[in-house]
């Protein structure tokens, strides 16, 4: 049972498992109690670690202790010796033997077992000092004392060690005190999702049923449509074979009426064309020679205004030829009469300096000779010294002049290649020259050609303009004439009383009949388009005369 506000109770299992008759969500039978089992076994064990086993412990240390202490105290040892003879003491264990399983049982926490370690050195410690206790009997009463204060100094330790053991358990018992209310937490939490889930599942349920029944009605309804259906497509069927039987007669009657006016209207165009044609021709040849006339007359004036100029720059170029060549004569001779001044003067000068160089080189054989006789003699003088020194300023001297006469020779060269150059560069302009005036002439037939091209190319283009002009009044009239033949002659009254007339497109927006060829009628494309646009005009009012 429930209570408002409250927990619910682990063993309750009688969950409603009608819900889930006619659905697919059926869960096992026996899934909430194991689910009710389980959370049992998690509290049990839970409360158990947490709370029940630290108590035990705390309350086990807690009396062991006290019962030690006040048994040791109450029961003083006895004199080690009476009448000479020794006796020994017998002192009971201080812990009881019902509660030491309690102690014997390793805990799963660290924290608890390094708790349960230390209780269990301090019990088995206690077990051990009575032995010693009656083996020490034996010893004086001062020893004893002496034991006793260190004894009882050990077991005020122990003591102190015991409280902080039972602070620590106090803090594990408040902390497994939270971690119960938290788990605690978690199951009413789990049980209103438990709740919260059946909910849905009774929702779903009864929608599902819902669902199904409708599933039936909609199954039925799509039955009755496609018996419906299929009656209807097979009176369809029947109604379009009478239609395209229809259809297929009437477009053979129309073809045949088309080919018949089409070929008529044809060899008029045709006719028509032939004779605008030939009037064009004539035109176009009078034009052709007007024209020629007056390019020949243009052509004329044109040759001898060139003529004119030709004959005008022939002039101009003699006399500027004939001033260049004037003045490049007198420049020659001038360079001429130089150059023989020049080589004269060069002449006497070599002349003089070949004088000077033998009268030189007899006196300095002279002086040689002079030189060894008196290095024979070894007489030296000062004017001898003098001479000496004399000889080879003259020496530089005429090494000097030497090199004058080779310079002078190296320009003489350079005048003669001077010479020979002028007179290939004249050579070169007379032939460029001659390549002008060939050139000049290749410009003036050029000139000539291109004007004619050009004139030829005004009329070429002023024809095809007109040409086009006559084509597009060609294709006007064509059109027009069409549109008359659809709406004059194709209004007949022998169609059938089910097929009504269609009123046909404009034969500007349709392009069923193109411009007649001129070389056969029957060979246009036009013609099946122009069945196919007359097939689709007709269906179409067929159809909604009788619908299906």
């Amino acid at each position: 049972m429930t209570i408002p506000g409250g927990f619910r109770s682990c063993t309750e299992t009688d969950a409603s498992s009608k819900i889930f008759i006619n659905s697919t969500f059926s869960a096992p039978a026996g899934s909430e109690r194991h689910y009710d089992a389980t959370l049992l076994t998690l509290l049990v064990l839970g409360s158990y670690t947490l709370c029940i086993v630290p108590l035990l412990a705390t309350f086990t240390g807690k009396r062991t202790g006290n019962a030690a202490v006040i048994k040791y105290e109450e029961k003083p040892p006895k004199p080690a010796f009476q009448n000479g003879s020794s006796a020994s003491l017998y002192l009971k264990p201080l812990v009881p033997r019902g509660h030491t399983h309690f102690l014997k049982t390793p805990p799963k926490d660290p924290s608890r077992k390094s708790l349960f370690t230390a209780l269990n050195t301090v019990e088995k410690g206690r077990q051990k000092s009575p032995r010693s206790l009656c083996i020490q009997t034996q010893t004086s009463p001062d020893v004893l004392s002496s034991e006793k204060a260190l004894e009882l100094a050990q077991y005020k330790s122990k003591c102190t060690k015991q409280s902080g053991i039972i602070l620590q358990l106090k803090q594990l018992l408040s902390l497994g005190n939270t971690k119960f209310e938290a788990l605690t937490v978690v199951a009413q939490h789990l049980l209103s999702e438990r709740e919260e889930a059946l909910k849905q599942n009774k929702t779903l349920s009864q929608e599902l049923v819902n669902l199904r029944g409708e599933l039936v009605t909609v199954s039925t309804t799509c039955e009755k449509l496609e018996k419906a259906r299929n009656e209807l497509q097979i009176a369809y069927e029947g109604f379009v074979q009478k239609l395209n039987q229809q259809h297929q007669t009437d477009l053979t009657e129309l073809e045949n009426r088309l080919k018949e006016f089409y070929t008529g209207e044809c060899e008029k165009l045709q006719n028509i064309y032939i004779e605008e044609a030939e009037k064009y021709k004539t035109q176009l040849q009078e034009q052709f020679d007007n024209l020629n006339a007056t390019h020949e007359t243009s052509k004329l004036k044109i040759e001898a205004s060139h003529s004119e100029k030709i004959e005008l720059l022939k002039k101009a170029y003699e006399n500027s030829l004939s001033e260049i060549k004037k003045s490049h004569e007198m420049e020659k001779k001038s360079l001429e009469d130089l150059l023989y001044e020049k080589q004269e003067s060069l002449e006497k000068q070599i002349s003089d300096l070949k004088s000077e160089n033998d009268t030189l080189n007899e006196k300095l054989k002279s002086e040689e000779q002079k030189r060894i006789s008196r290095e024979k003699a070894n007489l030296k003088n000062p004017q001898i010294m003098y001479l000496e020194q004399e000889l080879e300023s003259l020496k530089a001297v005429l090494e000097i002049k030497n090199e004058k006469l080779h310079q002078q020779d190296v320009k003489l060269m350079k005048m003669e290649k001077l010479v020979d150059s002028n007179t290939a560069l004249v050579d070169r302009l007379k032939r460029f020259q001659q390549e002008n005036e060939e050139l000049k002439a290749r410009m003036d037939k050029h000139m000539a050609i291109s004007r004619q091209l050009s004139t030829e190319q005004a009329v070429l283009q002023e024809s095809l303009e007109k040409e086009s002009k006559v084509n597009k009044r060609l294709s006007m009239e064509n059109e027009e004439l069409l549109w008359k033949l659809h709406n004059g002659n194709l209004c007949s009254p022998k169609r059938s009383p089910t097929s009504p007339a269609a009123p046909f497109q404009s034969p500007r927006n349709s392009g069923s009949f193109p411009s007649p060829s001129i070389s056969h009628p029957d060979d246009l494309p036009g013609n099946q388009r122009q069945t196919e646009g007359i097939s689709a005009g007709l269906t179409l009012p067929a159809t909604a005369h009788h619908p299906p």
